[in-house]
């Protein structure tokens, strides 16, 4: 008898988990301008370069505030954040496709550079 749709799905997650974890690299921040960068790679970006309006910072700081504190907590003790997803701009600098909190909260920390994946 073969193994059930459970057990297949799990060891297709443990599987893909294993190799997302081994084909994560992290460079410095000077190689994430998006020539030869592979979609998968997590970079440093600098955080001057990550782009979200004022009005955008404002709506989620007043709806979402707990949130974003919480998490700019996470970043000043050091705790483990997921990363974000950013798409480079034709203009130059990042537009955030996802985990504006994030990007938000580790502004509001001092931090100078975040970990991303970049996309596109």
């Amino acid at each position: 008898m073969g193994k059930s749709i459970r057990e297949c799905r799990k060891a297709n997650f443990d599987n893909q988990r294993r190799s997302a974890e081994t084909s994560c690299r992290r460079h410095a921040p000077d190689r994430h301008k998006g020539e030869g960068v592979d979609i998968d790679e997590v970079v440093l970006v600098d955080m001057a370069e990550v782009v979200l309006t004022e009005s955008t910072i404002a709506k989620l700081l007043a709806r979402d505030g707990a949130q974003i504190e919480q998490l700019r907590r996470a970043y000043e003790c050091g705790q483990e954040v997921v990363r974000v997803v950013l798409r480079p701009r034709f203009d130059g600098g990042y537009n955030v496709e996802d985990g504006r909190h994030r990007v938000i909260a580790a502004k509001q920390a001092g931090l100078c550079f975040i970990e991303a994946k970049l996309v596109g």
